[in-house]
């Protein structure tokens, strides 16, 4: 498996309690998955970039011969290494994980390159993404799966702290922060946004012009958070409109703490929250039913606590680690005993 990250330093991490487990550790320790992560790429191999990837994927093609199958962590690599079996003729079954793939750029890749020749099966994690790449990518629906993401359920837990009148947001990718700040400006609450990004810091997203006063915003590492969730009454998940799953990582940390949450319901991210019955789900870019909807569960305990422990609930049954590193073992294990596999998108 291509790893995005340095899995040496994880290790240590999770056993001390103060990460969640990502989920090529559990494929590694239950699946017997090789990890080809970054602290086998050197030193300075520690934030992504294209000219990473590109080695990644370089170094993933040379051990091709010793491998069943590979498994991308992300197009970043996925495509790059298609690419580079296509060009050389080489090629061994293909898992790669597509997180967003009908940017305007990797569009064109798809259309032009066909790195699709050299991959065998793309899972996403929307279904809006299913879609859209069988219709305008070229990639046959055959090789498209469906399998939702996931929050370490174990670590991400409801914790015995008394709740406040505390809104709390996370992450920074195709946020709409702008509405969230209008619409909590007037309430009875405090707010807290960790608006950082691990991944793309550089993605669309939509700032106020100023925060209300009532409102702060900072970092937090994974315990700080959890801190952070513990004493939320509400987390608000606010999108700017996209087509895939953005938001996915606070919306079922949030959920697995038993939180009821608040997220925008755009056309990429439709597959996780039931709308009353899971969390509450709100249009995008409106201020007043997103007010409306945070403002209704601060003044509602029961309300907030039925929903979060739906959420909990499903989390832990449909959206667990657990369950995501069983799905993605069983995606390796079935392309790989598959002897039209190599070639299935040619």
């Amino acid at each position: 498996m291509l790893v995005s990250d340095r899995a040496d330093a994880r290790r240590e991490e999770v056993r001390l309690g103060r990460r969640p487990c990502p989920e090529y550790l559990l494929l590694e320790e239950r699946h017997g998955v090789e990890l080809l992560d970054w602290s086998r790429l050197g030193d300075g191999a520690r934030a992504r970039s294209a000219r990473l990837s590109v080695g990644h994927a370089a170094a993933a093609w040379r051990t091709l011969g010793e491998l069943d199958a590979v498994f991308s962590d992300g197009e970043h690599v996925g495509v790059p290494l298609a690419l580079a079996m296509r060009a050389s003729g080489r090629g061994i079954p293909h898992l790669m994980l597509g997180h967003h793939l009908t940017t305007g750029q990797k569009r064109r890749v798809f259309r032009l390159l066909r790195p699709q020749e050299r991959i065998t099966r793309i899972i996403v994690h929307s279904r809006r993404q299913l879609t859209l790449i069988e219709a305008e990518l070229g990639v046959p629906g055959h090789m498209l799966r469906f399998v939702p993401y996931f929050a370490d359920t174990r670590f991400w837990s409801p914790q015995p702290v008394a709740g406040e009148a505390l809104v709390v947001s996370a992450g920074r990718e195709h946020r709409d922060y702008s509405t969230l700040a209008a619409a909590c400006a007037d309430l009875p609450a405090r707010v807290f946004v960790a608006a950082g990004s691990l991944f793309s810091p550089g993605a669309r997203y939509a700032p106020p012009v100023a925060w209300p006063d009532n409102a702060s915003t900072g970092s937090a590492d994974h315990l700080e958070l959890r801190a952070w969730y513990a004493r939320a009454s509400v987390v608000a998940v606010p999108l700017v409109p996209n087509d895939f799953q953005a938001g996915v990582t606070t919306l079922l940390e949030a959920m697995a703490m038993g939180k009821a949450v608040v997220v925008t319901a755009t056309e990429g991210q439709r597959d996780i929250v039931q709308d009353g019955v899971t969390g509450v789900t709100v249009p995008p870019r409106d201020v007043a039913a997103l007010r409306e909807a945070v403002a209704r569960l601060l003044a509602d305990p029961g309300e907030r606590a039925r929903l979060g422990a739906n959420a909990r609930d499903l989390a832990t049954r449909r959206f667990s680690l657990d369950v995501y590193t069983d799905e993605l073992a069983r995606h390796l294990e079935e392309i790989s005993r598959s002897p039209a596999a190599v070639h299935s998108g040619a």
